[in-house]
């Protein structure tokens, strides 16, 4: 009978273990306050949000704790909009936290290794950085000469970068380890042997194809932390050329290497084609439908919500044949007295396809602009007005066209509905303006009189002297 008991005390024990070790406990001892709230927070894709709230009793002593464990990443202990620090929660989830609310940097963390390694390191990196900022006053304030401050500052730098080896190293497979290592710039080689006309473009090129080298984009515990949000953010809108094409290949290839795991995979989709949509460049629609064609509407995106991915489809519909950079459709409409009239057949450098409505308003005000300030100051030196009237009452249509003296340029209509100009330019709001250059590529889209005036004077003007 008493093995028995034991058996049971044993068991009770080893249960009781296993239930605490999955779960979390964060233990806080703060010395300066009383019966007051203290909350947790953690990173999330550049947000931050609320995870465990607890209050603290009569000798400041509460826990952040429950039956689950968190997921790991940066958490933040918050007290009030000015009193908060950072705290690594690892797979170690057992953590006490000793610390006075005005000298946060002296937190003592004890517990999970992790934890207080990553507390170390923050203070080790607070202390270098109070060394940095004195010697750099020194060096103002000429204590120092140069040859000294360039010395000491390198073994500044040579001690930091040592101290995070050391850490990755040790801690290489835990997340401190990857944390660490991911704040750490991927060093470029100098290519010493290539030529120094080319050199800066190697080193620069090698950098980007290398820039998430110490990153596993798969890794869900990158997202809950303060910096990586913000290096994939940085690195498409500095280090990626500005351009649709070359955005979507950056996108894509960040993309792909995050579909190891699905909350990565939707996180950096949402990032990638939000870029896009939310980009106030002309012709980025190209970036956001090529990320659309791939992953959403091909039904990779299987957390998107299927009403956004119609009103996106939607949209996609709108642009798909109206693209910066891709050949503008070549309309066929009819004259007023019924003549069919080809938009190819036109011989002027430039084109404009203007679409519009009598009555919208900002088509009464845009179109006077365009004849008056644009037509008449470009027309003599390749400008033309491809102007589709795009409803079907004539005389709404002559009274509109001889009120805003129009009869100067290309005027045509679709009474019989036979062109199907809508599917191939974005008519859903008037004016519909799209420049076509010599060659018939749209170079520019949903543009305002003054910009349409300045890319005039680039092609018509600019562009030809650079050829003589």
């Amino acid at each position: 009978m008493k093995r028995f008991f034991l058996i049971l005390a044993a068991l009770s024990l080893s249960l009781l273990a296993n239930a605490a070790s999955s779960g979390y406990k964060i233990q806080l001892n703060v010395k300066n306050m009383k019966n007051e709230k203290a909350y947790l927070a953690y990173h999330m894709n550049g947000k931050t949000y609320s995870r465990d709230t607890l209050v603290l009793d009569g000798k400041g002593v509460g826990s952040f704790q429950g039956q689950k464990k968190l997921d790991e990443g940066i958490y933040i202990i918050y007290f009030n909009a000015e009193k908060y620090f950072d705290l690594l929660v690892g797979a170690d989830q057992n953590i006490k936290v000793v610390v006075d609310t005005t000298k946060l940097d002296d937190a003592v963390v004890t517990g999970a290794q992790e934890s207080v390694e990553f507390q170390g390191l923050r203070q080790f990196l607070i202390k270098m950085n109070t060394e940095r900022i004195d010697l750099q006053k020194k060096y103002k304030d000429k204590l120092i000469d140069s040859t000294k401050f360039y010395d000491t500052f390198d073994k500044m730098t040579e001690k930091v970068m040592g101290y995070q080896n050391d850490l990755v190293e040790r801690n290489k497979h835990n997340f401190l380890g990857a944390y660490v290592k991911g704040t750490i710039p991927v060093e470029t080689p100098e290519f010493e042997e290539t030529p120094d006309s080319i050199r800066s473009r190697v080193r620069y090129q090698y950098f980007k194809k290398h820039y998430f080298d110490n990153i596993n984009l798969s890794d869900p515990r990158f997202l809950r932390t303060p910096f990586f949000p913000s290096m994939v953010d940085g690195f498409i809108s500095r280090h990626v050329l500005q351009d649709p094409d070359t955005l979507a290949a950056a996108a894509i290839d960040l993309i792909e290497r995050s579909k190891g795991d699905t909350l990565t995979f939707q996180v950096m989709t949402s990032k990638m084609i939000n870029y896009g949509i939310s980009s106030k460049m002309m012709g980025m629609d190209k970036l956001w439908l090529k990320l659309a064609d791939k992953y959403y509407f091909s039904g990779q995106a299987k957390w998107a919500d299927s009403a956004w991915v119609e009103s996106l489809r939607k949209e996609a519909k709108k642009i798909r044949y109206n693209l910066v950079g891709d050949n503008g459709y070549m309309l066929s409409m009819r004259d007023s007295t019924s003549r069919i009239v080809k938009l190819e057949d036109i011989k002027a450098e430039c084109v404009l396809v203007y679409f519009f409505e009598p009555t919208c308003g900002h088509c009464k005000k845009t179109t006077p602009v365009l004849h008056d300030s644009v037509y008449v100051k470009w027309k003599d030196k390749g400008f033309e007005v491809f102007a589709c009237y795009t409803q079907t009452d004539r005389n709404e249509w002559m009274e509109f066209v001889n009120k805003n003296h129009m009869q100067d340029w290309v005027n045509v209509w679709d009474p019989y509905r036979e062109s199907f100009f809508w599917e191939f330019y974005d008519t859903s709001a008037t004016p519909g303006v799209y420049l076509l250059n010599k060659d018939r590529k749209i170079i520019a889209k949903k543009i305002d009189m003054k910009t349409l005036d300045m890319i005039l004077n680039e092609e018509l003007v600019k562009r030809k002297e650079s050829k003589k």
